[in-house]
């Protein structure tokens, strides 16, 4: 079922684009339409793919074959610009445009623009408690242009139109909501990757987990799409069928090691090998036949010594062949400059919010798991530390008091950070993916998540404070008590944004955050006992630049003060009392005996936010380091491109090569 469901999705994929009508013999030649081909020169990534040299033409369609390890993916990732960027690419990577009447028909260089390329992963990530026609609305949004009727094109072509009011949901095991299929799923994906219109179509072993039948059928229609609407296609596939590799028209082999061992016609390849001595039987698999030459086996010495003797004659026969044709380079062509509209920051916040918004009141799961445990919490605190703050405020109940307020602090804080951490690691690959086609930038993304969750996240802190305050005798005000639980829970939410904006993903996040508030907690909790603060100057450096960084300090002292200052102490005669607030009378005593004396309750909520403006930097900060390399080279600003390539930093030109490494070779 599963399978099917797979199937399903490219198969109706790719019917996606709008098929425009070739001219007929009694059209005017000037009304031919234009046609894209892809060109590559020298691209090459650092110690995983050695240089390659192509041109696609349109409607063609490029295989990228090679055992596992040998670099497919990572070529066709340097194709769409979106390589990680601690790897060293180089090269150039451009769009061909010919156009113009047939008979003077001219061709342009043209840059790859983010809309430019559709990109089809193996993964599907969305927001899932959005429907399938917000998310296409908010990509159609992010567009800047008008894509109502692909839209509706796109949902009648892919079958989503009868689930179009449906929330995605998770496809998590166990989930009670489902939502989408995986098949409905993955046509999800390729509506949104095609509502740009795009030039190029990339994609990444659309025929994993197929049977040989509905692999066909999926590379079948992905070249379709390519020759109805003229533009180049790329796919890496692993071990295809041979009906899969006749469907190809191009050929990309790779060996272990990233080293290309030809490239050209699909079926001129098997001539090329017979030429080298190694001969390819014509009723034969060719792909299998291909894949085989470049593949080593590593179970016996002797075989795996021949396979990369093998290897090493078919990668300098290919290197002399490039050789050759680098001395014959294609001829010029004129450079078209495209610029690429983009939002306004109010719009692109604006949508940013909006979705936020719905993503997180519409999950009323975790909502009510949230207010249920404020009010357990507060029931169960009030139970253990009310009894002793019963009737009139007595130096006895001071310990209560001041444990009370700390674990109030530490309650709504985990609650906030864990929360913010959870949906932090679920959004990522959906954010990461936006913010790859320039859609939005991390700060913006921030603030936008910021003003969309804070208020629904205050609320559960008015909540706690309301029924703690209803269930104990505390002596603070119910406005400050809100309203330090409520600025708490901001300032660590914005510590939540800084942890997720600096791991790589969601299941770091939790693994970081966890220990960073537990240190947070250590250094900040006060000692009931009194004397709290005359432990600092004996920490080291770090551990006190901590505890000024710890919210749940400053939020415990602002509480204190509130609740201590000007208080009057009635004396418990006979009962045995706790340290330095033994022999207290007043709260100002109690203050100056837990370090506090000079401080108050306003200087507690400044501190605060000033600390909550430092985790947003860091959040900021974070995001503008870790901002993923974006679709065809990271542009995206509104202006111009200044050159006809994809800009790619270079590498030292006396690199040497890397042997090639021995891979398994895989018995299918």
């Amino acid at each position: 079922m599963r399978l099917t469901l797979h199937a399903a999705f490219l198969l109706l994929t790719l019917s996606l684009l709008p098929t425009p009508s070739f001219p007929t013999s009694t059209s005017s030649p000037s009304s031919s339409l234009p046609s894209f081909s892809l060109r590559w020169t020298s691209l090459r990534v650092s110690n995983i793919l050695h240089p390659s040299s192509y041109t696609l033409g349109p409607g063609h369609m490029l295989g990228i074959l090679g055992p596992s390890g040998s670099g497919k993916s990572t070529l066709l990732t340097a194709l769409a610009g979106i390589l990680p960027s601690n790897l060293e690419y180089s090269g150039d990577v451009i769009m061909l445009k010919t156009s113009g009447p047939k008979d003077n028909r001219t061709d342009t260089s043209q840059n790859l623009k983010v809309d430019d390329i559709a990109y089809l992963s193996q993964s599907d990530d969305f927001f899932n408690m959005l429907t399938v026609r917000e998310t296409l609305g908010i990509e159609s949004a992010f567009l800047n242009s008008e894509v109502e009727m692909r839209q509706e094109m796109l949902v009648n072509s892919l079958s989503l139109n009868t689930v179009l009011d449906r929330p995605i949901g998770s496809r998590s095991l166990g989930s009670s909501s489902p939502g989408l299929s995986g098949g409905e799923r993955r046509r999800l994906s390729c509506a949104l990757e095609m509502l740009s219109s795009p030039l190029l179509i990339l994609s990444d072993e659309p025929t994993t987990g197929l049977d040989s039948s509905q692999a066909h059928k999926v590379v079948k229609k992905l070249k379709e799409v390519a020759v109805s609407n003229r533009i180049p296609s790329v796919v890496t596939l692993h071990a295809p069928r041979g009906s899969v590799y006749n469907v190809l028209t191009d050929v990309l082999l790779l060996a272990p090691g990233g080293e290309p061992v030809y490239i050209g016609p699909a079926k001129e390849a098997c001539a090329y090998f017979n030429k080298l001595g190694f001969k390819c039987r014509k009723d034969g698999n060719v792909a299998e036949f291909l894949i085989d030459l470049v593949s080593v086996d590593v179970e016996e010495e002797e075989i795996m010594k021949k396979d990369l003797e093998r290897i090493d004659i078919l990668t300098e026969a290919f290197r002399k062949r490039e050789a050759l044709a680098t001395q014959n380079p294609p001829p010029p062509t004129k450079t078209i400059r495209t610029p690429w509209p983009r939002l306004p920051v109010h719009r692109r916040i604006g949508v940013l919010i909006k979705r936020s918004f719905k993503q997180n009141v519409r999950d009323s799961t975790v909502n009510g798991l949230r207010l249920g445990a404020c009010c357990l919490l507060s029931f169960i605190f009030s139970n253990i530390f009310g009894e002793n703050m019963a009737g009139k405020p007595n130096a006895k109940s001071v310990a209560d008091r001041t444990a009370l307020l700390s674990y109030a602090v530490i309650n709504m804080s985990m609650m906030a950070l864990m929360k913010t951490l959870d949906l932090f690691g679920r959004e990522k690959p959906v954010v990461t993916r936006e913010r790859m086609k320039n859609h939005y930038g991390g700060t913006e993304y921030l603030v936008a998540k910021m003003i969309a969750e804070v208020p629904m996240d205050c609320s559960f802190s008015v909540a706690f404070a309301y029924l703690l305050k209803k269930f104990t005798n505390l002596n603070i005000s119910l406005g400050r008590l809100t309203s330090t639980l409520a600025v708490t829970t901001v300032v660590t939410d914005l510590l939540g944004f800084a942890v997720g904006s600096i791991a790589p993903d969601g299941d770091t996040a939790l693994a970081a955050g966890t220990p960073i508030m537990i240190i947070y907690m250590v250094l900040g909790i006060i000692n009931p006992a009194g004397a709290s603060g005359d432990s600092e100057s004996k920490l080291p450096l770090l551990l006190r630049m901590l505890k000024q960084a710890s919210p749940i300090r400053w939020a415990i002292e602002s509480l204190c003060c509130g609740e201590f200052r000007g208080m009057k102490l009635a004396r418990c005669a006979g009962r045995p009392s706790m340290g330095a607030l033994g022999l207290v009378k007043t709260g100002d005593q109690v203050l100056e005996a837990l370090g506090l004396g000079e401080k108050d309750w306003i200087h507690g909520i400044k501190t605060l936010g000033i600390v909550g403006l430092v985790e947003f930097g860091v959040a900021s900060f974070a995001q503008f380091v870790t901002q993923p390399a974006s679709r065809a080279g990271n542009r995206g600003k509104g202006s111009p491109t200044k050159t006809t390539t994809t800009s790619i930093s270079q590498l030292n030109e006396n690199e040497t090569r890397q042997p090639i490494k021995a891979t398994p070779k895989l018995n299918l």
